[in-house]
């Protein structure tokens, strides 16, 4: 055996090594068997995406199982494209009680009204197809939160450090106590309050700061529903901006949100997610978050998403420009295809 052919096989033999210690690490990080990553790695490298600009709905829901009300409504709704090739995030925040026409209930009734399927693929594809119908986008992948899944994700980085321009001061902020217990002396209501400038978020208190909306009559104030939805499409910035930078300063991170992702309700595969990060991982070390706001008024000539002078099915609700979203759709439509 010549000298280049032992240098070959030595090499060779050190890659397989080195290979198979790597995937023993990933296995004992990631509970999975051995063979796991090593067989969805080589579909991830066969599979082709269906596009480079997947649309997802996310939904954060407000599960309640107490004394006082048992629900699963989503209090927040965000349309998002990721543009991988511009490495570009499109955020579009629906209000949660935007009418929808083809369940006759506010679209944060989609999302219960799921739970009714016979199994998770039937479940997706309603709320996919009930907000592609809303959007007019297709609906590549769900992407379902809890309060709990926000708090972990809070610890998981550390905390986040945002800076509110505004601060607030909501003195009706539902009593965890309360709930548990309404026949204890717990108040109904607690105080909390987020000062202007920076604010440290974490599991302490990160749930008040993105589901409060009683500090104020008006948006502007940080009050309403809509006041909250500024605050959670700049906290999804916020929680972007800390997880590329806790991935460059520890890399170890990624077997937390691994685990992490794992307790998370979607429809993706690690197959998918691996092709992605394989093709487009360069690009989204850069990625921008761009938000589109929807105009929601009192006016129906003028704002896309309106508050009719009378209740829908005796429901405060807000109504569509018209009908068939078709004014809305535009809107989407054209902020996707202007930059």
């Amino acid at each position: 055996m010549n000298k280049f052919l032992k240098i070959f096989l030595l090499t060779i033999f050190s890659l397989l090594f080195i290979l198979i210690i790597f995937f023993i690490y990933l296995s004992k990080k990631t509970n999975r068997p051995f063979l796991y990553f090593p067989k969805t790695i080589i579909s991830a490298l066969k599979f082709t995406p269906t596009t480079d600009k997947p649309n997802f709905i996310i939904l954060g829901v407000d599960k309640r199982d107490d004394w006082l009300e048992k629900t699963e409504t989503t209090d927040t709704i965000i349309f998002s494209e990721l543009d991988l090739k511009q490495a570009k995030v499109h955020l579009f925040s629906l209000p949660r009680d935007l009418w929808s026409y083809y369940t006759n209930t506010k679209i944060n009734q989609i999302y219960p009204l799921s739970l009714d399927k016979n199994n998770s693929i039937e479940k997706f594809e309603y709320i996919s197809q009930n907000f592609a119908s809303i959007s007019g986008q297709p609906i590549n992948q769900v992407l379902i939160l809890s309060t709990e899944n926000l708090k972990e994700l809070a610890d998981i980085l550390g905390g986040v450090d945002l800076y509110l321009e505004r601060g607030f001061k909501d003195e009706l902020y539902p009593n965890e106590a309360y709930i548990l217990n309404p026949d204890s002396d717990a108040p109904v209501y607690r105080t909390v309050e987020f000062k202007s400038g920076w604010n440290h978020l974490d599991s302490r208190n990160i749930s008040e700061f993105v589901r409060s909306r009683k500090s104020a009559d008006t948006a502007a104030n940080g009050g309403t529903d809509l006041g909250r939805i500024e605050r959670q499409q700049l906290l999804i910035n916020t929680l972007i901006d800390k997880l590329k930078s806790s991935l460059a300063k520890n890399p170890q991170i990624i077997f937390k949100l691994y685990q992490f992702w794992g307790t998370l309700e979607h429809n993706f595969t690690d197959t998918e997610l691996i092709s992605y990060l394989l093709r487009y991982s360069q690009k989204l070390k850069s990625i921008e978050i761009l938000r589109h706001p929807i105009s929601i008024g009192e006016d129906p000539k003028t704002n896309l998403i309106y508050h009719p002078v009378k209740f829908i099915n005796s429901q405060w609700v807000y109504l569509p420009q018209d009908k068939d979203y078709a004014s809305l759709h535009g809107f989407i439509s054209e902020s996707l295809n202007s930059l």
